[in-house]
C-alpha cells in the first residue's frame, strides 16, 4: 500500500519576492519625466504672468507661454499615473489589480460628453480667442478639454474589450508614446531636416548661380524679418522650385510617415518579449498612438490665435488617423511576435505609411491652395480645383478610417470571444502564448506570481488568467485534496 502525504498550508515559507527591476526603472523614468515637466511648466507660468503684471494690460499678451505651460503640465500630471502603478508593484508585488466591468452604457454618456464638451470648448475659445484680456484665462483651460477629451473618447473607441485589466502596462504604454515616442521622432526628423539641407547645399555649390541667388535671398529677407507678406513673396519662388517641391513632397509624405509609423507604436515595442496577442497589439497599438497624437496636437494648438477653434477642431481627425495606424502597426507586430507572420508585418506597415503619406499630401495641397490671392507671384491655374479636390479627399479619407477604426475593434473583440483557448496537447487548454502559466502544486500556488522578460518600460501584465479546463476550479492558496489511499 502506498500512503500519498500532503503539506499543510503552515509548513510552507512564502519565498521572497525579487525586485522587478522594469517597473523600478518604469518608476524612475516616469516620475523624473513627469515632475520635470510639472516644474518647468511652473517656471514658464509664473515668468510669464510676472511679466504680463509688470508691465499692465497694455504689455506683452501672456496667451501662447500660458498655454504651453498647461499642456506640459497637462502632459507631465498624465505620465505620473504610470510612475504610481511602477511604485505599487514594486512596494505590493502580491496585489493583482482588480477588475471592474464597464458601467452599463458608459460608451454612449463618454460619446455625449465628449460632444458636448468639446463643441462647447470649441465655440467659447473661438469667441475668447478675438480677446486677448481674457484669452490668457480661459484659453489654457480649453485647450486641454479639446484635445484630452476626444484623445480619451478614441482610446475607448479602439481598445475596448482587447485589453487586460493592467494599469501599470497601459499607463506605461501612453507614457511610452506621448514622450518617449515624440522624443525620438523629434530627433530623426531633425536629421532628416539637416540630411536634406546638407542636399540643397551640395546642389547649389555644384551651380554657381544658386549660389550668387541665396546670397540675394538671405539679404532680402534680413530687410523684411518683420513682414510675413513680403517674406512669403521672397520664399515663394524658390520654394516652387521643381526640385524643392520635389523633396519637399518626398520628405512629408514618405520618409516622414516612414519615422513616424516606426516609432509611434514605441509602447508596443517594448512588450516584444511578452507575446502579446495581435488583438492586444491593436489595442496598445492605440494606446500608444493615442499618447504621440496628443503630444503633437499640443504642440499645434498651442500658439493660441485667432484660429485656435479650427484648427483644433482640425487636429482631431489627425488623431484618429495616428491611433488608427499605430494600432495596425502594433497589430502586425504582434503578429509577427507571436505568429510568426513577417508578411503581414511588411505588408502594415507599408498600408500605414500610405495611407498617412496620403493624409499628409492632401493636406499640403490644401493648404498650398490658399495661397491665391496671398502673393503676387504667379501661381498654377488650378491650384484652387487642386485644394479643393484636397479638402474633399480628406473628409473622404477620415470617415474611412473612422470606419475601420471601429470595425477593426469590434471584429477583433469578436474573434477573441469566439476563438477556443489552443490546446496544450494534453487535452486541456493551455494560458495564451505570453501570459505567466498558472502554478501545478500547493507550493507554487501559494507563491505570489511574478513577471519574467519584461523590457522596459512597460512591465507584463499583473492579473494573468487562469487556464480553463474541464476539471473543477481551484482556488489559489489551497491544497489539492489528496488521492485516496490504492491497493497496489
Amino acid at each position: 500500500m502506498i500512503l500519498i502525504m500532503s503539506t499543510s498550508p503552515s509548513s510552507i515559507q512564502p519565498l521572497k519576492t525579487p525586485l522587478h527591476w522594469p517597473s523600478l526603472i518604469q518608476f524612475v523614468l516616469s516620475a523624473l519625466v513627469g515632475f520635470l515637466l510639472l516644474g518647468v511648466a511652473t517656471i514658464i507660468a509664473l515668468t510669464s504672468l510676472a511679466q504680463y503684471f509688470a508691465s499692465g494690460s497694455g504689455g506683452s499678451d501672456p496667451t501662447q507661454s500660458l498655454m504651453v505651460a498647461a499642456s506640459l503640465a497637462f502632459v507631465g500630471v498624465l505620465v505620473l499615473p504610470s510612475a504610481w502603478y511602477a511604485w505599487r508593484h514594486i512596494a505590493h508585488p502580491d496585489i493583482e489589480p482588480i477588475y471592474r466591468p464597464e458601467p452599463r452604457n458608459f460608451g454612449l454618456i463618454l460619446t455625449i460628453l465628449v460632444i458636448v464638451l468639446v463643441g462647447g470648448a470649441l465655440l467659447l475659445g473661438n469667441w475668447v480667442s478675438q480677446y486677448s484680456s481674457i484669452a490668457w484665462v480661459l484659453l489654457p483651460l480649453l485647450n486641454i478639454i479639446a484635445t484630452g477629451l476626444p484623445t480619451l473618447w478614441i482610446v475607448y473607441i479602439g481598445t475596448r474589450g482587447l485589453l487586460p485589466s493592467s494599469p501599470r502596462r497601459t499607463w506605461g504604454v501612453f507614457a511610452s508614446g506621448l514622450v518617449l515616442g515624440p522624443t525620438i521622432i523629434l530627433i530623426l526628423e531633425i536629421i532628416l531636416l539637416i540630411g536634406m539641407g546638407i542636399l540643397a547645399l551640395l546642389w547649389i555649390m555644384l551651380d554657381p548661380s544658386l549660389a550668387n541667388q541665396l546670397n540675394g535671398l538671405v539679404f532680402r529677407l534680413e530687410n523684411a524679418v518683420s513682414n510675413p507678406d513680403a517674406i512669403l513673396n521672397i520664399l515663394l519662388p524658390f520654394l516652387l522650385n521643381p526640385v524643392v517641391l520635389f523633396l519637399g513632397f518626398a520628405s512629408i509624405t514618405v520618409l516622414v510617415p516612414m519615422i513616424e509609423e516606426t516609432f509611434k507604436p514605441i509602447g508596443v515595442w517594448f512588450l516584444a518579449g511578452q507575446k502579446i496577442s495581435p488583438a492586444q497589439g491593436f489595442g496598445y497599438g492605440v494606446i500608444s498612438g493615442a499618447g504621440f497624437a496628443l503630444f503633437e496636437n499640443l504642440g499645434n494648438t498651442s500658439s493660441g490665435g485667432e484660429v485656435w477653434a479650427l484648427v483644433a477642431g482640425s487636429r482631431i481627425s489627425t488623431l484618429l488617423l495616428h491611433c488608427f495606424t499605430a494600432g495596425l502597426v502594433g497589430w502586425a507586430l504582434a503578429s509577427a511576435w507571436r505568429q510568426r507572420r513577417y508578411l503581414r508585418l511588411a505588408v502594415t506597415y507599408a498600408i500605414a505609411v500610405l495611407v498617412h503619406g496620403l493624409w499628409n499630401g492632401l493636406a499640403v495641397l490644401s493648404a498650398a491652395s490658399s495661397l491665391q490671392g496671398m502673393t503676387n507671384i504667379p501661381l498654377p491655374a488650378n491650384l484652387q480645383q487642386i485644394g479643393a479636390f484636397a479638402s474633399v479627399g480628406i473628409i473622404a479619407l477620415g470617415v474611412i478610417v473612422f470606419v475601420l477604426f471601429i470595425s477593426f475593434n469590434s471584429i477583433l473583440r469578436r474573434n477573441q470571444e469566439t476563438m477556443p483557448p489552443p490546446s496544450s496537447g494534453d487535452g486541456q487548454a493551455s494560458n495564451p502564448p505570453g501570459e505567466a502559466s498558472q502554478p501545478s502544486s500547493a507550493i507554487e500556488s501559494s507563491l505570489p506570481t511574478t513577471e519574467i522578460n519584461s523590457p522596459f518600460p512597460i512591465p507584463p501584465r499583473d492579473n494573468p488568467p487562469m487556464p480553463e479546463s474541464d476539471s473543477h476550479p481551484q482556488v489559489a492558496g489551497e491544497i489539492p485534496p489528496t488521492a485516496p489511499e490504492s491497493n497496489i
